[in-house]
């Protein structure tokens, strides 16, 4: 996996099974470049599959969980919105955070949900900002419950 690293990335799958190249990105870094099987990512209104030969798509993302199958395992990150590019067996995916599912802490995230809970909203802007916030909590929680 390349972390921000300047190693260069062969462009030929590994293996037949192995055939999508998928790279998250941040602002901050390159948190993922592996060659995958299959790519789960959120969308605004659900979920969208990927497997080797998708037509090309753009898409906008929602938050939620980005799932990938690899050769023997499977990996799971929490998206917060972004983009995604899909061209020649390569899916890139642009988001301002994604982290591996194994990082959630539920303690730490159940106190954040306690805290956006409490906090006043008194107009329907703030309102809908911490209704999202929730939302995006309760997400993270559900994942950080499955993966303990």
């Amino acid at each position: 996996m390349s972390t921000g690293s300047t190693e260069t990335r062969s462009d030929t799958p590994p293996s037949p099974d192995l055939a999508i190249r998928c790279q998250v990105v941040t602002p901050e870094r390159i948190v993922l470049d592996e060659w995958v099987r299959q790519v789960v990512v959120p969308l605004p209104d659900g979920e969208f599959g990927i497997a080797k030969n998708h037509d090309p798509v753009i898409a906008r993302l929602g938050y939620g969980s980005l799932r990938l199958k690899l050769a023997t395992l499977d990996k799971n990150y929490f998206l917060d919105g972004g983009f995604l590019q899909i061209r020649d067996n390569h899916v890139v995916i642009l988001t301002n955070r994604a982290q591996e599912a194994t990082g959630l802490r539920a303690e730490e995230i159940e106190k954040d949900l306690a805290s956006a809970r409490s906090r006043p909203a008194s107009d329907d802007v703030s309102i809908e900002a911490r209704l999202t916030e929730i939302d995006k909590l309760r997400t993270r929680l559900r994942m950080a419950k499955r993966t303990k």
